[in-house]
């Protein structure tokens, strides 16, 4: 199609730019789309002087057209639904074509037309499209006799159809993507939908589009590459054979074809190499050429485009014009993929990762909060991206995201919830192609290293002190029997052979203990379970315990008959043994140790309560830990390896049970066992 002639009468130039204006602002605001074709469908109307006026939308279910906007129309026909192919609206939105009707139209004409109460004098209908497909219409009616619309009229409804035609296409992009924010900056004439996308094979189809309706042809290509001297990424054409098209971009002359600067025109291509297998397609005629270049001059693609004439210099104005913007809109269309492409890489990582990941904009709002920062922060990415990050963070945390130090690391002890946790974080500014972007963080929990340093520094002092004891006693006897055993009285060589012999199964006792953790710690318990009676469990022990500690009173408090429990009897001696040998220990001689035993339905209770030192309550929890000793001096001078109770809890667990203490300072403690007294399964029956 040409390019439509000025009539004799133009419109006045400043009342078009004036509606122009208007219109592109409706189009560009962020204004619900009816009202922006509301304002669009007004300053249309008032520039051509129409008395009604529409814009219509095709509904694909439907395959109809529904009024969106309009002026001077009576109620019941605003409610009207137009099929397609039907009036005039319907044969412009099925034809893509619009239509002049200048003098009084005939509407009887138009295949399914609706009756009018009143009587059109002029009408245009201009099809509303995207790349290849017709999206809806803009009607405008003269009402009065001797007022008509002319070409001029048309090619200005024309550029009001294109701009609620974007108005219409970023509404429906942004419904589409809220990721995606694209500022669009209307282009007019030919160039204004090509910032309607950033898809680089549609941003591609709407340059040969524009292209062609610029040049008044039917036959064009464009291809696109990977920079200068790049491969080939994707090519469209139309009016050309898509062999040919191949053998020519594949031919080793055609990158010379690329012109450094404006248009390059082929008057014969069946004289070319390179270009000769357009010619059949051509037929005869001359092909421009026209480079898609980059702000920066690289060229990222090519356009082109058979001529039906000689190029005059006001279409190769226009279309040099074009081309820098196709050039720029490719660009972008480029950058943009690839921005996409590294932004969903680096989520992809980031959200993989298990350390907590946060990252901030440069207004210190949530730009990305990965799925064990959310978990550890107790955030919600759904919620809180977009968000201040100030208030949301522990403050220690907050402190490093939100400042400004370059390659911030520290160790901080933070409360996460109601847990203390050991962070190692490290923070800085994550730069961009612009400069600073914001801040990240990453945290490493470090609570269980640390956990495991003290332990093993706990561990070297116990075992240092437990080891040195029996040996310094073994060596000083051994010495002694060595150096004056002749002259000893036997009574002296018996207490001194005894005392090597007590220090040798301290060792041994130590040695077994130790050896017993590592295998606890990395592998289960053996259990060997069977029906026992547990009062007959808890008198045995605590008869054993009596005999080893003469002059001690141990007494034993339960039900006089028998109480059967599915249990593995070594395995609850041994903690019983424990817990009655730490309630000896840690109390003065003269006191009571009692063993009580409380029957339940499904489970059996046995403390052992003694009347000793007791324990600060903020300890309860750490004496079960391994290798954990109190520094109250009584518990010092008791010693041990610190190790007994992490085993007697280790085996109620391996049990299915528990173990748990209460104690008040200088009144005593209680340590409750509490075992389940049938198997799982007979539980469940």
């Amino acid at each position: 199609m040409r390019l439509a002639r000025r009539q004799a009468d133009p419109l006045p130039r400043h009342d078009e730019i004036d509606a122009l204006l208007i219109a592109t602002r409706a189009a560009a605001s962020q204004t619900e789309l009816d009202s922006s074709l509301e304002a669009i469908l007004d300053a249309a109307l008032g520039l051509l002087g129409g008395d009604e006026g529409s814009i219509q939308l095709i509904d694909p279910a439907t395959l109809t057209l529904v009024i969106v906007a309009s002026r001077g129309l009576e109620p019941e026909q605003k409610r009207e639904v137009l099929s397609l192919g039907h009036g005039i609206a319907g044969t412009v939105a099925v034809t893509g074509q619009s239509l002049l009707l200048p003098g009084a139209v005939d509407i009887g004409r138009f295949s399914g037309h609706v009756a009018k109460s009143r009587k059109i004098y002029s009408a245009i209908c201009v099809p509303l499209r995207t790349g290849s497909e017709t999206i809806g219409v803009l009607s405008a009616n003269k009402m009065r006799p001797g007022t008509a619309f002319d070409e001029e009229n048309l090619r200005v409804a024309t550029l009001f159809a294109e701009t609620a035609t974007l108005a219409i296409t970023n509404a429906r992009l942004i419904a589409e993507s809220a990721r995606r924010a694209v500022e669009v900056e209307l282009l007019r004439g030919a160039t204004v939908r090509l910032a309607g996308s950033l898809d680089i094979e549609e941003v591609a189809a709407t340059i040969l589009k524009e292209t062609m309706t610029i040049a008044g042809t039917d036959t064009a290509f464009i291809c696109v590459t990977a920079g200068d001297g790049g491969p080939l990424e994707l090519a469209r054409y139309s009016g050309v054979s898509r062999d040919a098209l191949r053998a020519v971009l594949s031919a080793p002359g055609f990158r010379r074809f690329t012109p450094p600067q404006g248009i390059k025109v082929v008057a014969d291509v069946s004289a070319d190499p390179a270009l000769s297998p357009l010619a059949h397609n051509l037929h005869g005629r001359a092909l421009a050429l026209l480079p898609l270049r980059t702000a920066d001059g690289r060229s990222d693609g090519m356009l082109g485009v058979a001529l039906e004439e000689d190029l005059d210099p006001e279409i190769r104005e226009l279309l040099s014009a074009f081309g820098i913007q196709a050039g720029l809109a490719l660009s972008n269309a480029v950058l943009h993929r690839e921005v996409s492409g590294r932004e969903e890489e680096l989520t992809t990582i980031i959200t993989s990762l298990d350390l907590p990941i946060i990252m901030i904009d440069e207004e210190d709002r949530f730009r990305s909060i990965n799925p064990s920062a959310a978990l550890m922060f107790r955030l919600s990415p759904e919620f809180e991206l977009g968000q201040p990050a100030a208030g949301k963070l522990p403050e220690e945390i907050e402190e490093l995201l939100l400042g400004t130090g370059e390659g911030v690391d520290a160790e901080l002890a933070v409360v996460v919830g109601s847990e203390e946790r050991i962070l190692h974080v490290t923070a800085a500014t994550a730069a961009t192609g612009r400069g600073p972007g914001g801040r990240v963080l990453v945290c490493t929990d470090v609570s269980a290293r640390r956990e495991l340093e003290r332990r093993k520094s706990d561990f070297l002092a116990v075992i240092g002190h437990e080891l040195r004891t029996p040996l310094t006693n073994i060596k000083g006897f051994a010495s002694t029997l060595a150096n004056h055993g002749a002259r000893l009285r036997p009574e002296m060589r018996d207490d001194a052979a005894q005392s090597i012999l007590q220090n040798g199964e301290r060792l041994e006792r130590l040695i077994e203990d130790l050896l017993y953790v590592s295998r606890v710690e990395n592998h289960r318990p053996p259990l060997h379970l069977a029906w026992d009676d547990v009062v007959a469990i808890a008198a045995d022990v605590v008869a054993s315990c009596a005999r080893r500690h003469e002059g001690r009173s141990i007494v034993i408090e339960g039900p006089g008959n028998d109480l059967p429990i599915y249990t593995d009897r070594v395995k609850v001696e041994q903690i019983l043994t424990h817990l009655i040998e730490n309630a000896v220990k840690y109390s003065a001689d003269g006191t009571d140790v009692r063993v009580r035993i409380l029957p339940g339905e499904y489970t059996v209770q046995i403390d052992v309560i003694d009347a000793g030192v007791g324990i600060y309550s903020g300890d309860l929890e750490r004496i079960f830990d391994p290798f954990t000793q109190l520094d109250s001096t009584s518990t010092r001078e008791a010693g041990g390896t610190g190790i007994g109770l992490y085993v007697c809890r280790t085996l109620a667990q391996a049990l299915g049970g528990r173990i748990s203490a209460e104690s008040v300072l200088a009144k005593g403690s209680t340590f409750s066992l509490v075992l389940p007294r049938k198997s799982l399964d007979d539980q469940r029956s």
